[in-house]
């Protein structure tokens, strides 16, 4: 790809690493309904959608809660979302300013719902860094499911082939290659992921230019 027409990113461990936090959340949460996942579990809650992915857990430990119990008890807990520890990820900003001034349209894909991510955004002062924003509360079907990106290239009236993910999970690169977009995937986040499945990597965005990306 020479020169995109968009660039769409995700925002947990892609526009900040939240996920090492939220590990730590989802662990406080489990603890809470009376589980102890391992940590080998609890990494591969990454980058899924909760509603799919923790009702497994629940039921490899025998437990005897719900996952809405899990999710009330979650939801008493402070988000990740909202500590004031989460800061955006090191060039994101200068990176996702850089490509609008180029007038190269941006969005944000998440799982994680609307509520933790505008709040989020806002606060770290990104809003208005994207033109269109879609999380999992508004799309039917999550990662891997290609729906959020194809919602999103809807919403700009953007071609998959004329578009690039930024994505740093095998959930996340498997939604976008299945709809069809090139994807980079990003290795900047405390917690390792498996990015081979990307077309290329980047390890930051400090100092990249989407010339770098793509060479």
């Amino acid at each position: 790809m020479d020169h995109p027409r968009c660039c769409l990113f995700d925002f947990d461990g892609v526009c900040a690493d939240t996920e090492p936090l939220g590990v730590e959340w989802d662990r406080e949460a489990f603890r809470a309904v009376g589980v102890e996942p391992s940590l080998d579990e609890m990494l591969a809650l990454v980058g899924t959608n909760g509603p799919d992915s923790v009702p497994r857990v629940l039921a490899r430990h025998h437990a005897e809660a719900t996952f809405e119990q899990y999710q009330a008890a979650k939801d008493a807990i402070t988000s990740v979302y909202e500590r004031p520890e989460l800061v955006a990820m090191p060039g994101v900003v200068d990176f996702v300013g850089g490509l609008r001034e180029r007038g190269i349209a941006t969005g944000l894909v998440s799982t994680t719902r609307s509520s933790y991510i505008l709040f989020a955004l806002n606060n770290l002062g990104m809003a208005s860094l994207f033109d269109t924003i879609v999380c999992g509360d508004m799309v039917e079907r999550h990662k891997p499911d290609p729906l959020c990106y194809e919602r999103s290239l809807a919403n700009l009236g953007i071609s998959a082939r004329d578009a690039i993910a930024f994505e740093d999970s095998p959930t996340g690169i498997a939604a976008a290659k299945a709809a069809g977009l090139y994807v980079v995937g990003f290795e900047g986040s405390v917690i390792e992921q498996d990015t081979s499945a990307a077309d290329t990597t980047l390890g930051s965005f400090v100092g990249a230019s989407i010339e770098r990306v793509l060479s």
